[in-house]
């Protein structure tokens, strides 16, 4: 049997860091949203002797082996099960730009996840999706869930907003300057660490901001200006090592009149509430370091399977 998944990459909208918890992993507050720029991965599963996994993909700079998130999501997916005795083929069509701060990995290990609940159907709850996604890696489970969400923990806790960006602003749309320049997430938190005194707080000291957050953009979205809220802690103290990133934030700012970056880099978007505008911006934005730009509308899901929507 052959599945055919998309799977949609995510912007940061909004995104605090603080302190380092005991298990290595930062606290997070995050707005996330699904946008439409997505990879499609094509898996087979036949009968074979032994545990079996081999990946390929059109972009040579993504490993095809157990250092890929995708071979991490079928080898946990497989052992949760139970499922020993298989042959699975991956294929991954790239479309998401590879440590660009839109989750391309997590999302195409959500559709891997997703895709092997169709293909072996076992018999659990999506919740157990959420907690084997959960191992997987910190976006996986936003990933799964896709839309617009208010993210905590390190990226497992997940709140839908009750009215999303694609549904109430469905005319516009976000460009997204993707340069040629690879960010790697364990440096990037390093620097945050390294550019400030950050004070590792448990999650009921900060309950009252996270109902600030919540509520400001729950009214931002529903009022269409949200733009306004936009925030990245990663911005600073990446740019102070990654010059080239700060460059070109300034140059979509100035072209756009804002700019954020996604993550901890290197993709900077800004949104327009007009996806005509989008265009327009696309068509005059001059790459200033090769970068590739994008219109990408904000979508309320995180994986598409077969032509068929799959939120869990």
């Amino acid at each position: 049997m052959i599945i055919q998944a998309n799977s949609f990459a995510k912007l940061n909208l909004f995104l605090k860091v603080y302190g380092k918890r005991p298990d290595g992993f930062h606290d997070i507050i995050s707005i996330m949203q699904s946008v439409g720029l997505y990879d499609t991965l094509t898996l087979e599963s036949v009968d074979g002797g032994g545990k079996n996994i081999s990946i390929t993909c059109n972009d040579a700079g993504v490993p095809t082996d157990e250092k890929n998130i995708v071979w991490k999501a079928a080898d946990i997916f497989s052992e949760s099960i139970g499922l020993t005795d298989y042959n699975l083929k991956i294929h991954i069509e790239k479309n998401i730009p590879v440590m660009g701060g839109l989750a391309g990995g997590s999302s195409d290990a959500a559709a891997t996840l997703i895709a092997l609940k169709k293909l072996w159907k076992p018999d659990f709850h999506d919740e157990k999706l959420f907690k084997i996604g959960a191992k997987v890696g910190s976006d996986v489970p936003f990933c799964l869930l896709g839309g617009t969400a208010l993210v905590q923990g390190r990226g497992e806790v997940l709140e839908p907003l009750p009215e999303g960006v694609h549904a109430k602003c469905p005319g516009g749309a976000f460009l997204l300057v993707m340069p040629p320049v690879r960010v790697e997430t364990g440096p990037a938190y390093d620097a945050v660490d390294a550019s400030r005194i950050v004070e590792a707080r448990k999650w009921n000291t900060l309950t009252e901001e996270y109902r600030t957050i919540r509520d400001g953009w729950i009214s931002a979205i529903r009022s269409g200006e949200f733009a306004y809220l936009f925030h990245n802690d990663f911005e600073a103290p990446v740019f102070g090592y990654r010059h080239e990133l700060e460059a070109i934030h300034t140059h979509l700012r100035n072209h756009a009149g804002h700019a954020v970056m996604s993550g901890s880099g290197s993709t900077m978007f800004a949104w327009f509430p007009l996806y005509t505008d989008a265009f327009d911006a696309k068509d005059s934005y001059l790459p200033l370091a090769g970068e590739k730009v994008v219109v990408a509308l904000p979508v309320g899901h995180g994986v598409r399977i077969e032509g068929e929507i799959s939120n869990i």
